[in-house]
């Protein structure tokens, strides 16, 4: 083939490379060839680039103002034209315009080649680029990538820093932390071992007084010996628990394992809890066999593992059974504590074993305990090479599961013992069941010491004897008190703040002494609930707490109570405390008695005068229109002017006399107490206003289900003081609306709200005394005695009364209806709120 045969554009069209053959026609540069790797890279076709100009067809992005890869071509393009060379660019960002419309971004390296003709003028241009598209990208992403591999390093080298300053402190604080565990242990060793030896030698004497009395002891001097001997027992118990902690956290729990019949020592065990739970009305199975073989268990520390789950059971079991099972398993020893109990909420058993963690609010027996007997009755076992676990349901019950290895392999070789230990004393097993036996009431009473007859700490017994309430979980403690205090007042107890708040509602008591740490309702919620209730709302309450310090003294004061009195503390000062509160509260009643009797004479001198003035009002009234109608002809318009005025004055004594006397009835005789509808009521009450004001319109809502308790005459008369004087303070607006409901509590509060005229809140404990008026009798008429009327009516059925305002925006007026059976205060009416005072629950 020789040169003439070659087909030169075909051989141009399909070269790989992306090449546009351009006119030096400038500024227009007509495109008249392009390479077929140019259409593809461009999206067109052949037709629609020869001929057209190059910037007609690939303008800049006219959405990219920063698009400048058009503009920097026909400035490369220029510059061949000017000088007959070759122009290389830079890498250029082409925003190339697809099938679609849109843009998409591409990065070329052009190069503008000059073709010239034989007289060395430019024919044509070249324009060759290179796709770099993927390169730049790869670029950005690597120099994107270094930067953050560089702010990463910087952020691992500042880290590196912290975490090196953290480790420095945290080894710090290891070393200080071992210290003080160190601190802590050494403490606990020399505080328990300092307890042991008065303990032992207050045990020692009280269990010889008690073993070698020459003569039988009278019941009263037994009891004494007895309540501090089981005491001391229980103080014994916490000293060796925290003791056997402190050793455990040491590593310094010294054991000897040997052999021993396991399932006849566990039933000797938990059979001494047989007297407690008989007492208690519990079943105690015991299904405890002997084993094939025996098992390899360090003697103290059963009797500390057993009677640690047993008295547990025992705490949380109100009723049903306790079961304690040894079986034997082919490679392990099993013993399981199965109660009928409260059981333990599925979320607090992954801590059940925790040291000091206790189930917040669990009703069990007494709230007493120290929160470490499950905790090492589990390290105990893990010294046996065992492990414990526990399964519960709430309302159905627990069981604790223990499971020995046999054997002896598993064990210390050195404090393994092929000889049976002898058992001891067993005195921490029986500090357990004494616990136990506390936490029920037992029979009788327990003398109290310290006071003689004719104390003056006892004060002056003539007279009727008080009532006094004891609230405490610790059957000791409360059966001392009421021994102490039955000397002088007369006394009752209960086990927990649930029943204490059942006992004083049920009779309220002249005053209330309570421990603060109690089981299913504590001191602070049990003052909380008396403060609540309208009978009970005013007894005084002394709180009982071990914890001292000003801090602890607020927060008692803070709940509520009168008084707040720190453990230890001596008979005399619980004796003159109780004495002192007793003492106001009787001044506080023979004040509200002669109140009472003040409020009865000026009842009787108010309904007396208002009585006899109704004649002289009556004739008064009577010769003013006979007047009017029989000189109406000679009387002059002054003269009528002055009939008009006697007659409204008439009128407003009429008005008066007829409230004082409804003000003094409604505190006469007897309440007649039933279910009433005041939504009925009120009905009627508006029923008649509408009857009355035919050309007022007022919008009222009336809440469905206003049921209450009262004397319905009385409670009638507070439905038309209240909506009428929410009609009368509405009579002025546009619009005026009147709402009666019910806001959910207990005791419901009922409310009537206006959008009316308003008041000050600054007056607002005024509101309620007789004649009292917030506004001038020529804005709004009344004779200032309805609000008072309604607070006697609600006083006497032991209900509050408050009012909230905005001036020129309405007024709330709320009240409490208690429920049947409430004891009403004998002075009938309650006090009016102050401003800001919170509405009483």
């Amino acid at each position: 083939m020789n040169e003439a045969d070659l087909n030169f554009r075909l051989l141009f069209e399909e070269s790989p490379d992306i090449l546009l053959v351009l006119l030096p026609d400038a500024p227009r540069y007509t495109m008249v060839g392009a390479t077929r790797a140019r259409l593809e890279a461009t999206s067109t076709t052949r037709e629609e680039v020869m001929g057209r100009g190059l910037f007609e067809l690939f303008p800049d992005n006219p959405d990219d103002p920063a698009a400048t890869g058009a503009t920097n071509l026909r400035a490369s393009l220029d510059r061949v034209r000017a000088t007959r060379a070759a122009d290389t660019m830079a890498v250029q960002k082409y925003d190339i315009r697809g099938p679609d419309g849109k843009f998409a971004v591409k990065y070329w390296s052009p190069k503008n080649l000059p073709v010239l003709s034989a007289d060395g003028e430019i024919a044509y241009i070249l324009h060759r680029v290179e796709e770099v598209t993927e390169l730049v990208r790869a670029s950005e992403a690597g120099e994107e990538l270094r930067g953050r591999t560089r702010a990463m390093e910087r952020e691992v080298i500042s880290r590196s820093r912290e975490l090196a300053a953290a480790n420095a402190d945290l080894r710090a604080a290891n070393a200080k932390a071992g210290e003080l565990d160190q601190a802590k242990t050494a403490f606990f060793n020399n505080i328990s071992h300092e307890f042991r030896t008065p303990l032992t030698l207050m045990l020692g004497p009280l269990e010889d007084g008690l073993a070698d009395l020459e003569e039988p002891p009278s019941p009263r001097h037994r009891a004494r010996l007895k309540l501090a001997h089981d005491n001391t027992l229980r103080l014994l118990k916490l000293v060796n628990t925290l003791l056997d902690v402190s050793r455990v956290e040491a590593g310094r729990m010294q054991a000897t394992y040997a052999p021993l019949d396991l399932g006849r020592f566990t039933a000797e065990l938990a059979g001494m809890f047989q007297s407690a739970t008989d007492k208690a009305g519990l079943t105690l199975a015991i299904d405890c066999p002997p084993l094939r073989e025996p098992a390899w268990v360090d003697r103290e520390m059963w009797e500390k593992i057993v009677p640690n789950l047993v008295s547990n059971a025992f705490k949380f079991t109100l009723k049903g059974e306790i079961a304690v099972r040894v079986r034997e398993e082919p490679t392990q020893v099993v013993l399981e504590v199965a109660d009928s109990g409260v059981g333990i909420p599925e979320a607090e058993l992954p801590r059940i074993f925790e040291r000091f963690h206790r189930v917040a609010g669990s009703p069990g027996r007494t709230y007493e305990g120290t929160g470490i007997g499950l905790s090492l009755v589990h390290e105990l076992v893990k010294l046996h090479g065992g492990q414990v676990a526990v399964d519960s349901e709430v309302g159905r019950g627990t069981t604790f599961r223990v499971a020995i290895p046999k054997g002896f392999a598993h064990l210390p070789s050195a404090a393994v013992s092929s000889t049976p230990v002898e058992p001891g004393e067993r005195r921490s097993v029986s500090a357990h069941v004494a616990e136990a036996e506390r936490w029920q009431a037992p029979a009788g009473e327990v003398a109290a010491d310290g006071v003689a007859a004719g104390d003056p700490a006892l004060g002056d017994l003539a007279g009727p004897r008080a009532s006094v309430l004891i609230v405490d979980d610790n059957a000791d403690l409360r059966q001392y008190m009421a021994a102490l205090l039955s000397r002088a007042y007369d006394v009752r107890t209960a086990v927990d703040g649930q029943a204490g708040l059942e006992a004083a509602r049920a009779h309220p008591p002249d005053i209330v002494v309570s421990d603060v740490m109690m089981p299913r309702l504590d001191g602070f919620g049990l003052v909380r609930a008396l403060r609540a209730e309208p009978q009970t709302a005013s007894l005084p309450v002394v709180l009982l707490s071990a914890r001292a310090g000003e801090e602890a003294t607020i927060e008692g004061l803070d709940s509520g109570a009168d008084d707040y009195l720190v453990k230890p503390f001596s008979a005399r000062e619980l004796l003159a405390r109780v004495r002192t509160h007793v003492d106001l509260a009787r001044s506080r009643q023979a004040w509200i008695a002669e109140l009472e009797r003040i409020n009865r004479e000026l009842d009787t001198f108010s309904y007396s005068v208002s009585h006899d003035l109704r004649a002289p009002l009556r004739a008064i009234g009577g010769f003013s229109q006979i007047l009017a109608q029989d000189y109406a002809a000679v009387l002059d318009a002054r003269g009528k002017g002055y009939l008009e005025r006697v007659g409204k004055g008439v009128e407003r004594m009429g008005s008066l006399i007829e409230d004082l006397l409804q003000l003094a009835r409604i505190s006469r005789g007897p309440l007649n107490g039933h279910a009433v509808d005041l939504g009925a009521l009120a009905a009627e009450v508006v029923a008649e206003l509408r009857a009355a004001h035919p050309d007022r319109a007022v919008a009222v809502d009336v809440e469905a289900g206003l049921g209450a308790w009262g004397d319905r005459r009385l409670l009638n008369v507070v439905m038309v003081n209240l909506i009428g004087n929410a009609w009368k303070f509405t009579s002025r607006r546009p619009g005026a609306r009147i709402q009666i409901g019910r806001r959910p509590g207990d005791p419901p509060t009922f409310f009537v709200r206006d959008n009316g005229a308003g008041f000050d809140m600054a007056y607002a404990a005024n509101l309620f005394a007789p004649f009292q008026r917030l506004h001038r009798a020529d804005e709004f008429e009344g004779t200032g005695i309805g609000l008072a009327t309604v607070q006697r009516v609600i006083g006497r059925h032991g209900g509050s009364i408050w009012a909230e305002a905005v001036v020129g925006e309405g007024a709330t007026f709320f009240f409490t209806l208690p429920g049947p059976g409430t004891r009403i205060s004998p002075l009938g009416a309650a006090p009016p709120r102050a401003p800001g005072e919170p509405p009483p629950r």
